[in-house]
């Protein structure tokens, strides 16, 4: 669980976080969405502790991350995945040299050990028979399985997502989600995925936070989403033409 307190950023004198509070549980695929510029990037990266908040708190499980000190913060890494809104991958590494990147840095496995993990999760996300081949052999379905089996290498607790299905065509997209749905239930993971995806939202979104303007207000889930009583996530909904079919009964 991450659970966020009070927690406000600015940059250059501009506040891009207005006092934001909400719960991520496990098991479930947590949301981000809202219009470009809202500010859920920037909550993304201070989750992740690429940004520092000005202040306010956001503990994992018990632990504050503002007072952690350096060991705690390099373990907590060990349990964090993140899955890069283009793949990230190496380019000048095979598929199985990426997977196994993360466990270089952060175990002490043997090379048989790490390449045994490896596979395990490239079965996981369904690529067989690629362990030589190179990303850019890869079709970016494919690229993106590759990342999130480096993502979850490591077996963590926390796995971040940013904009999983950029880029990638329908069907796919839908592939992707269901595949970060069953990886977080099955693993119990507390997935966080920062999304402008409509079908995305709808098909996974267990919990659901909009933020408009720096300010998280609405909280739900794929099931209320549709019929909120906030105009400006209403607003935002009605942009897209899926969303907007349904609120007013055309699909």
């Amino acid at each position: 669980m991450i659970k966020v307190e009070h927690l406000n950023k600015s940059f250059d004198g501009v506040q891009v976080l207005k006092d934001i509070n909400v719960v991520y549980e496990p098991g479930k695929c947590n949301m981000i969405i809202g219009a470009s510029g809202s500010g859920k990037t920037v909550l993304l990266k201070n989750l992740i502790g690429l940004f520092k908040p000005d202040s306010g708190e956001i503990c994992y499980g018990e632990q504050r991350l503002s007072t952690m000190d350096y060991a705690s913060q390099k373990e907590l890494r060990k349990n964090i995945g993140v899955l890069f809104q283009g793949s990230a991958l190496f380019d000048f590494a095979t598929v199985i040299e990426n997977v196994m990147f993360p466990m270089e840095f952060f175990t002490d496995w043997s090379f048989a050990q790490r390449k045994e993990r490896a596979r395990y999760c490239l079965e996981k996300v369904n690529v067989i028979g690629s362990d030589d081949k190179y990303p850019n052999e890869l079709s970016g379905g494919m690229q993106k399985r590759v990342g999130i089996a480096r993502a979850i290498a490591l077996n963590p607790s926390f796995l971040f997502c940013d904009e999983p299905n950029s880029g990638l065509d329908p069907y796919t997209s839908i592939v992707i989600d269901h595949l970060i749905s069953d990886l977080t239930k099955e693993f119990n993971m507390t997935t966080i995925v920062n999304t402008h995806d409509m079908n995305s939202i709808l098909e996974i979104g267990d919990k659901i936070g909009f933020i408009h303007n720096g300010s998280m207000l609405w909280q739900g889930d794929k099931n209320t989403i549709l019929h909120p009583d906030c105009v400006q996530l209403k607003e935002f909904l009605c942009a897209n033409t899926l969303a907007r079919n349904i609120i007013e009964g055309k699909n």
